[in-house]
């Protein structure tokens, strides 16, 4: 995984916190938070890793709202 957070730049690949892993029918789903708040769902299976979900940070938490 090569992305960074649209948000602050955080590298995707380095998650700031791992909040839960759920074992699925389609590998690993991983809930993960970046280092400015926002969270991420991510499936890792045969295929390799893959966002499938992510939100912003909340308001107010790296000093700025996020763009529209």
């Amino acid at each position: 995984m090569t992305t960074v957070c649209p948000h602050c730049g955080w590298p995707d690949d380095q998650p700031f916190l791992v909040m839960s892993k759920h074992v699925t029918v389609h590998g690993l789903t991983v809930w993960v938070r970046c280092a400015c708040g926002s969270v991420q769902m991510r499936e890792i299976g045969a295929a390799g890793t893959r966002t499938v979900s992510r939100g912003r940070p909340a308001l107010g938490r790296t000093g700025q709202s996020c763009p529209d």
